[in-house]
């Protein structure tokens, strides 16, 4: 959003958009979730399911933020509650009969608890196999939707009550829905949301259609009433960051 300010006979100027302008996406999906989403073309990315060996089809969740390791090791979140264990390893399906699959490296950070400080924390980080160079390591959230920064806990608990909030989910796609309550601990959210979408990116949208990373989707008592664990303590305890895109989204915009 633009506003446009000039006097009489001066030129108009452009202001630009305070970034807490946040916007909603089409939901193009919600209520109408599929099975799962798999990679029609071997590409890993955000919003694909991420099935955990241990339980295959049963403990199906989605893939979340992208990360890289302080070593450099790429990789992405999910949900702490979606991992098995350590250990085992992770794949994301390329059919729709669950035959065909990219693996990807096992689960090596997982937490599905509540901090000492009260901050609820579920997540749970797998990286890309060191041999495995011909992975496709996507990074964008949907389609022309690049990171843009990240929001911290204390940054989303000071947004107004019904400021909208985006998720992607491997089941329900990009959903949007309002802000209903947040504090520094975890926040609720009434988008559209089912099981299997556990381990979505929660993001709030700037102007451009560029995001903010806001954090996990964990569970919910309704399809429309959804709890939310924050990614950035994720980040931080785990020493990850984010991919940013270069280019006219570059630098923190959130």
């Amino acid at each position: 959003m633009l506003a446009l300010a000039a006097g009489c006979g001066e030129p108009a100027t452009v202001v630009p958009a305070h970034p807490r302008d946040f916007i909603s996406l089409p939901d193009s999906d919600g209520g109408d979730p599929v099975a799962f989403r798999w990679s029609s073309n071997g590409a890993v990315g955000p919003g694909l399911t991420i099935a955990d060996a241990a339980q295959p089809g049963e403990n199906d969740c989605t893939i979340g933020w992208p990360v890289v390791s302080s070593s450099g090791r790429r990789g992405y979140l999910s949900a702490g509650h979606c991992a098995g264990g350590l250990g085992r390893d992770t794949w994301v399906y390329t059919d729709g009969d669950r035959r065909g699959r990219v693996l990807l490296g096992p689960y090596v950070e997982h937490e599905d608890d509540t901090l000492a400080d009260g901050t609820m924390f579920d997540a749970a980080a797998a990286f890309l196999p060191g041999t495995r160079r011909s992975v496709r390591w996507g990074t964008a959230i949907g389609v022309g939707h690049p990171i843009a920064g990240t929001l911290t806990p204390q940054e989303v608990s000071g947004l107004a009550p019904g400021t909208p909030l985006c998720m992607l989910g491997a089941r329900s796609g990009i959903t949007c829905g309002p802000l209903m309550h947040a504090d520094d601990r975890y926040l609720e959210w009434g988008g559209y949301a089912v099981t299997g979408d556990s381990g979505s990116a929660v993001f709030a949208v700037n102007p451009d259609e560029s995001v903010c990373a806001v954090g996990i989707l964990h569970d919910g008592p309704t399809d429309r009433d959804n709890t939310i664990a924050y990614v950035e303590p994720a980040l931080r305890k785990w020493h990850l960051t984010l991919p940013r895109e270069t280019g006219p989204v570059s630098g923190d915009r959130c």
